[in-house]
């Protein structure tokens, strides 16, 4: 049974940590490749959760690419030997979004700046319209 004083400070839903639980436990190799996973009612006991709550975790696992849910046999491990070159793929392209993201974000001051000032320029010709009795 999975320490439950420890997960009451924990703040991932409870799916996640089912998830990351059976994740440390493939890469411990105590789920070995190809091998089924425990069933969800025992996933659910052994980590403290609902089927439904054990289930959703084994999906995010699927999404992952760590394990695969054979319909009616249930979740395998999945042999990920060949996903080194695309993980690192993953992890510059994340890093490439990062550093658009960050330049977006100083454009986007750069543009309120510049839209600060275009507010100065017409509220001085409106002032000096005003004064002249300009339209």
């Amino acid at each position: 049974m999975a320490d439950q004083s420890a997960e009451v400070d924990d703040k991932r839903p409870a799916s996640r940590r089912v998830a990351d639980s059976v994740r440390e436990g493939i890469a411990r190799g105590q789920y070995e490749v190809g091998k089924p996973l425990p069933p969800y009612r025992q996933l659910a006991t052994e980590h403290g959760v609902a089927v439904n709550t054990a289930m959703a975790g084994i999906r995010l696992l699927r999404e992952e690419g760590w394990v695969e849910i054979k319909t009616n046999a249930g979740a395998f491990v999945r042999d990920r030997s060949g996903d080194v070159g695309t993980e690192q793929e993953l992890r510059e392209l994340r890093a490439k979004v990062e550093e658009l993201r960050a330049r977006l974000r100083q454009v986007g001051d750069v543009v309120i700046g510049v839209d600060g000032e275009l507010a100065d320029v017409l509220d001085r010709l409106g002032a000096v319209a005003a004064h002249r009795h300009l339209p």
